[in-house]
């Protein structure tokens, strides 16, 4: 048996479980106060805090770090993922991992806080044990077509959330009774970013950038795709600096920007109330995710086995349900509500160590690295 850790810190929550092969025996959601999430700690400090969180938590459970195999930690798009698949953590990409950390910068996004957290862990080891992660977020199997921009001064950014798709994406193949590799599926990640993909026959051929500055339908507090023009008219006002500008784009943008809260359940409480600002806007998500569904219909010549759709905001039946209207005849909807990253981590790490599947190649960084999710 394999016993292993997982390790999943998002912007506003973190996800840990143990693993005994296929086995989830303990898991542990740790939503972050509004307090936590407002402080300006630096890198080092939030670093320390996790760490220091990561343990209580396995005391709670009586168990320590010792007791695993192997750490299985979510890096997001730290590192150019190429075609993706499970990767160890060690030499070129070790390196590269450890250079992404500035401890003394604060407002860094969790992820990058990631690998420091997994190695002060392993540090408490009288054992070396592997740091396995899977599909980061910059996995990149993109059509040929599907990577030209209207420019060629600026390039398609693979950014998006690979680890969940996957994962969802398996899971609706075998309900249908079929093989990830043998059906074309719309995958629709609906969290704090909204990533809509089209993955054909086990390949995610085309997939909107869900990063905060990339494109795509608006989010709790990313914008999603903005008139060019008037951005660009914006960013030469001499109003904002270039860092105030990318929070308008993530941060402030997106049902934060018109509702001030990001908080679907509270957006929906206002609906009942009859607050008709709050019901345009929420059509308004609806039509957006829509819209990109579409697109990948077109990705997929038409031909879709399921609209799959996941993430935190698939729990909202109403808003499912304003999605299924628009896209409905395409294909048939599916839900799976909420993330599956840790499993597909942990199965990641497990499928290298019991030897079914050989460890992915890093290929190296290229420019597609400038993405954050």
């Amino acid at each position: 048996m394999y016993r292993i850790l997982t390790l999943n810190f998002g912007g506003t929550s973190a996800k840990l479980s143990v693993w005994e092969d296929e086995i989830c025996a303990e898991d542990y959601s740790m939503d972050y106060t509004q307090e936590e999430i407002d402080l300006s700690l630096t890198s080092e400090q939030e670093v320390e805090l996790k760490t220091k969180k990561v343990l209580e938590w396995l005391n709670s459970i009586h168990m320590e770090v010792a007791d695993f195999d192997a750490i299985a930690p979510r890096f997001g798009g730290m590192f150019y993922g190429g075609e993706g698949g499970t990767f160890v953590v060690e030499g070129a990409l070790e390196e590269h991992l450890k250079s992404m950390y500035h401890p003394d910068k604060s407002a860094t996004h969790a992820t990058y806080l990631t690998y420091e957290i997994a190695m002060r862990l392993q540090e408490r080891l009288k054992k070396e044990i592997p740091l396995l992660t899977t599909d980061p977020s910059t996995v990149n199997q993109f059509l040929p077509e599907a990577r030209i921009t209207g420019n060629p001064l600026f390039y398609k950014r693979a950014s998006f959330h690979a680890l969940n798709h996957r994962a969802v994406a398996r899971r609706a193949a075998k309900d249908l009774g079929s093989r990830y590799e043998d059906v074309n599926l719309i995958v629709v990640h609906m969290g704090g970013g909204v990533s809509v993909g089209a993955h054909e026959h086990g390949r995610i051929i085309d997939v909107n950038d869900s990063s905060g500055d990339g494109d795509g339908a608006f989010s709790p507090n990313r914008a999603g795709t903005l008139p060019t023009g008037q951005l660009v008219h914006l960013c030469y006002s001499g109003k904002y600096t270039e860092r105030q500008v990318f929070k308008l784009l993530k941060g402030e943008a997106g049902l934060k920007a018109y509702l001030g809260t990001e908080d679907l359940r509270e957006i929906e409480k206002r609906i009942e109330e009859g607050d008709t600002e709050a019901e345009l806007v929420f059509k308004a998500l609806a039509y957006q995710i829509s819209r990109e569904i579409g697109a990948c219909y077109a990705a997929l010549c038409g031909e879709a086995d399921a609209i799959v759709l996941t993430a935190g905001m698939s729990h909202s039946t109403a808003l499912v349900e304003l999605i299924r209207q628009r896209v409905g005849k395409l294909a048939p909807l599916c839900t799976y509500p909420g993330g599956f990253e840790n499993e597909a981590l942990a199965l990641g790490a497990l499928r290298v160590l019991n030897g079914e599947e050989q460890p992915a190649v890093y290929e190296g960084e290229s420019r597609n690295m400038q993405a954050i999710i």
